[in-house]
């Protein structure tokens, strides 16, 4: 008996404990979910991971937001990207970015990322992308007088001006919705630093 006691004392010291930073609804956001954020954001954007506290708040309120998307995902009737898609979308990074393999292994190691974080992250960015035209885009209606407007001051072309109106407005759309469901969700800060 006394074996199996300190055999289980050493499994649980060994056991490595990863603190919940902000419980969004039921879900808690860890506090190494802010760290990968930050490291895979960085390696898409080209950027060093930035992990001060600003950056950390940052990472944060994506991922909360990201929380509150999954959720109407799940309870919707919303599209997923398949992760095809996502291998398409990988193979085109690793093709403009990196001129050989081994550059591209160095890259996820210097980031200290998985070549599987990576995928993750790239089949969420396009599952958000489906959400958002699905849930946003029909609700946009762009008016002849607003193209006629916008084509006086632009040489841009009907179809670029239609796009921009569009997209500016479902952004503001998707904001609006996010405002509103942070302020229907109970978000509690453990680490204060990320309110």
């Amino acid at each position: 008996m006394r074996t199996i006691l300190l055999a289980l004392t050493v499994v649980c010291h060994a056991a490595i404990i990863d603190r919940v930073a902000i419980v969004a609804g039921r879900h808690p956001i860890l506090d190494s979910a802010i760290t990968s954020d930050i490291r895979v954001t960085g390696f898409l954007n080209g950027a060093a991971p930035d992990f001060s506290a600003a950056s950390r708040k940052q990472a944060a309120s994506r991922l909360i937001d990201q929380q509150l998307i999954r959720d109407q995902i799940r309870s919707g009737d919303y599209p997923i990207a398949r992760n095809a898609e996502a291998d398409e979308l990988l193979a085109q990074i690793r093709q403009e970015r990196f001129a050989a393999p081994v550059q591209y292994r160095a890259a996820l190691q210097r980031y200290g990322i998985t070549e599987q974080e990576l995928k993750d992250r790239l089949l969420w960015q396009l599952t958000v992308l489906r959400f958002i035209d699905a849930r946003f885009r029909p609700q946009v209606i762009v008016s002849e007088e607003e193209i006629e407007r916008a084509q006086k001051t632009s040489r841009a072309g009907r179809k670029s001006i239609v796009d921009q109106i569009t997209g500016e407005r479902v952004n503001t759309l998707l904001d609006d919705w996010l405002k509103e469901q942070r302020a229907q969700t109970r978000i509690e800060y453990l680490e204060k630093s990320l309110q």
